[in-house]
């Protein structure tokens, strides 16, 4: 009981935390850099699934926070145009949904190694993915990309999200909900048993897990998360290239990793 109660303050102090942060700091910078901070905390803990949980180590993981965003900015556009029924606080999941049908994919056939193979694999779906940002002009726009206009009538809230503070509150109830998810994910039996597989495929596999599908699905909801992460980027910026998602996902992921490589040390 007392365990479970701690768990329930920390929950509530991150989220007072996140209502009084905008109310302290709340210059249009402020806002902006806060925004930011939100949606890379869901990204860099999507990466934690694959990495810290999952032991795959990817270079391309920003292809589902870029395809994400796409799919999203669409959407927008979609929602504004009438052809959309969907609220703008629910278009993140439209992001999340375009990351699970590309991990799904990818995850499948990138999963079958690990170690070095598995991060070639990824890299080269990450050069596939940028070359095909030129060549297919009508889904990403080209070199100028894909803009939208977040200011819809579809909205559950009634806010019209032309003021930054608006956006800062929708990515700190969507970095709340994507933290608490991906916690809950480690205690199911796929979070075990992806523990397992990271820290010893043999043994997982001679008890009768197939090591393949259970990395596949880890990666799949790795990447609907940072999906969700690429949806609140569209709706932020309202604009969305290549060039900033290649950028974007780089330094994160480079960041990352030195993270992880001071750890070991």
């Amino acid at each position: 009981m007392k365990y479970h109660l701690q768990q329930c303050g920390i929950w509530l102090a991150a989220a007072l935390v996140c209502a009084v942060l905008p109310l302290v700091f709340d210059s249009g910078f402020a806002l902006s850099m806060l925004s930011q901070v939100g949606i890379a905390i869901i990204f860099a803990l999507s990466y934690n699934m694959l990495l810290g949980q999952g032991g795959m180590l990817s270079f391309g993981h920003a292809v589902y926070y870029g395809l994400g965003g796409f799919i999203a900015m669409h959407a927008i556009n979609m929602v504004g145009d009438g052809v959309l029924p969907l609220p703008l606080e629910l278009l993140p999941l439209v992001g999340g949904v375009g990351g699970v049908v590309a991990g799904l994919i990818f995850g499948w056939l990138s999963t079958d190694k690990a170690g070095t193979t598995f991060a070639l694999i990824s890299l080269g779906i990450g050069e596939l993915i940028a070359a095909s940002a030129l060549m297919l002009p009508s889904f990403f726009g080209g070199e100028e990309g894909i803009s939208a206009d977040r200011m819809v009538d579809t909205t559950l809230t009634g806010l019209g999200f032309g003021q930054q503070i608006e956006v800062y509150y929708l990515i700190a109830v969507w970095m709340l909900v994507c933290i608490f998810l991906m916690f809950l994910q480690t205690k199911t039996p796929l979070g075990r048993v992806a523990n397992a597989v990271r820290d010893n495929p043999e043994r997982a596999a001679f008890i009768g897990y197939n090591v393949r599908w259970v990395r596949t699905l880890q990666f799949t909801l790795a990447a609907f998360f940072a999906g969700i992460a690429g949806g609140l980027f569209a709706i932020t910026y309202e604009i969305i290239t290549a060039e900033t998602i290649e950028r974007f996902g780089w330094q994160t992921l480079s960041d990352i990793l030195d993270y992880w490589r001071g750890r070991g040390q």
